[in-house]
């Protein structure tokens, strides 16, 4: 158990590090998550954005890794999720949009999803032969997103919602996005 609190230790500090937008109230929630025991198949992000500004596949990453002394039992992987278009947007997601905003739906794909088991499966199998050793991280990052020609950049702001298990809620992961600070497409 000590270990499990040890590898969501470090993914809470590089996810705090990473992004200073991620709300207290999610990061307490966080700390339940058991990011061994996560179905990636079950993993979904949700993009809310202003109308005119798209979020397509790969502008949002997951960053999944471990690190030990062992290079075999070491991994960094990054999976761009891709757009979900059947995702039936729950009355959850619903009541969090303006008029003029909408949500995107992405998840891992097949053979990612079974990359990160594979990395889940590494990972338990070097913590049950070492007592200590080896940190890890999950996080998930907004890099980019689509701008259409009329919209206009003041208060474009975009939030990413997290849900790691069909029956828990969205969490709130990322909130208040500028634009701004993301790479950009005009035109998409």
């Amino acid at each position: 158990m000590n270990n499990l609190k040890t590898f969501l230790l470090v993914g809470m500090v590089s996810l705090v590090s990473a992004c200073s937008s991620i709300p207290l109230s999610t990061m307490v929630k966080l700390m339940d998550l058991n990011p061994l025991e996560a179905d990636p198949n079950q993993i979904i992000v949700a993009v809310k954005s202003p109308d005119g500004v798209s979020v397509n596949d790969g502008d949002v990453v997951l960053d999944f890794s471990f690190r030990t002394g062992e290079p075999e039992s070491s991994f960094n992987h990054t999976f761009p999720v891709i757009v979900d278009s059947d995702y039936a947007l729950s009355a959850e997601l619903k009541d969090e949009l303006e008029n003029d905003e909408q949500f995107t739906v992405m998840r891992l794909s097949e053979a990612d999803a079974q990359r990160m088991k594979s990395g889940q499966k590494t990972i338990r199998e070097y913590r049950s032969q070492h007592e200590e050793g080896g940190a890890g991280s999950i996080n998930v990052r907004l890099i980019s997103a689509c701008q259409s020609g009329g919209s206009a950049w003041k208060d474009s702001e975009l939030d990413v919602y997290l849900k790691t298990d069909q029956s828990d809620e969205f969490l709130l992961f990322l909130d208040d996005i500028e634009l701004s600070e993301l790479d950009v497409k005009n035109g998409c």
